[in-house]
């Protein structure tokens, strides 16, 4: 029996730890999640703070990829500017606050990267024309608030102009397709 104590004593001391690293975690987000609503507000003591409590983990997102330290310090400066300036945007419904600024983080270093791969360019305007594939991840925050008013007012059409927006965006059939297919005139499928 004193084993079996012993191992249920374990498992509880290990559940309780588990349950506090929970509680940590989500006071942590909490707190972050405030910070952001204050940088996004000017408050600049709110974002000396979030610096302070997320800088260490984000720098190492960029020295990972970056693997020059003083290429990851110019990316990590670059991205909380962009921070500073987008922190409006972000949406705790779609990233929590280290993903949002580790995404951010991760697009200025791969940046880098593709522009380090590149040639040399030989002048600003080529060095200006340089641009990532990758989408901004503050667009792609923006659109994803978009896309549930644009599903909406999607659904509120009559079923033929639904069917007919698919047909023409998702199945790429022309205006005189369409107007051969639905039996209607192809300035009516325009508008």
């Amino acid at each position: 029996e004193s084993g079996d104590k012993r191992a249920g004593n374990n498992v509880n001391s290990t559940l309780q730890k588990t349950l506090q690293d929970q509680s940590a975690q989500q006071d942590r987000k909490r707190a972050l999640l405030e910070l952001l609503e204050g940088v996004a507000q000017g408050d600049k003591s709110a974002f000396a703070r979030l610096y302070g409590l997320t800088h260490s983990r984000l720098l190492g997102v960029a020295l990972r990829i970056l693997r020059d330290r003083a290429l990851a310090e110019d990316v990590l400066q670059e991205s909380y500017l962009k921070i500073w300036r987008h922190a409006a945007n972000y949406d705790p419904q779609i990233a929590s606050p280290m993903t949002w600024m580790a995404t951010i983080i991760r697009h200025g270093a791969i940046d880098v990267v593709r522009k380090r791969q590149a040639e040399t360019p030989s002048s600003d305007d080529e060095m200006a024309s340089l641009a990532s594939d990758d989408p901004d991840p503050v667009a792609e925050m923006h659109l994803a608030r978009l896309r549930p008013l644009a599903l909406a007012a999607f659904a509120r059409l009559p079923e033929d102009k639904r069917q007919l927006i698919m047909l023409a965006y998702l199945k790429h059939r022309s205006r005189q397709e369409l107007s051969t297919r639905l039996g209607i005139p192809a300035n009516t499928v325009k508008t």
